[in-house]
């Protein structure tokens, strides 16, 4: 390790929490309805004070159900819809990526203990959970730009 690396935090994830909701397999899913508990390990209840002030957060986990390559995946169909164009899986949210992250803004309900119950969360029961954030002010864009297949995509899914 040299000068410039020594102190830096390593790429370690660990669990902090485990999903829990009705979703047991991967699909097409009204995410928006979903919803989910957030179950804290053990010692972690104190990292949560305050957070029951904020009605969103952010949750990041990991997509424990995604499929493990031999070789990374580059290009794919979004949602594997042949009808939509081939493009570079960090163009998309499929959960097949380098590291098989997820990342949702989810509204916040409740906080009892240890527990968190959060609605629009979309990951599967069982999924860990690697941290959490308060969704802040300003935290949204404005003026987006987004290419045609993603309002195809969703005119089909509200259809």
């Amino acid at each position: 390790m040299n000068r410039a690396e020594k102190g830096r935090a390593a790429i370690t994830l660990k669990p902090i929490a485990i999903v829990r909701n009705e979703i047991k397999e991967m699909g097409k899913h009204k995410w928006e309805n979903v919803v989910s508990q957030l179950l804290f390990k053990p010692g972690i209840e104190e990292a949560l004070d305050g957070l029951e002030k904020f009605s969103h957060i952010i949750v990041v986990f990991w997509m424990h159900h995604s499929p493990v390559r031999e070789s990374l995946t580059l290009k794919t169909h979004p949602q594997m819809r042949q009808d939509l164009p081939l493009v570079g899986v960090l163009a998309t949210r499929s959960p097949v990526r380098p590291n098989p992250l997820g990342v949702t803004v989810v509204k916040l309900l409740e906080r009892k203990g240890n527990q968190l119950k959060v609605v629009g969360l979309d990951a599967l029961d069982g999924t860990p959970v690697v941290d959490i954030k308060p969704y802040l002010p300003g935290d949204s864009a404005t003026d987006i730009k987004t290419p045609d297949w993603v309002y195809k995509l969703r005119q089909q899914d509200s259809g």
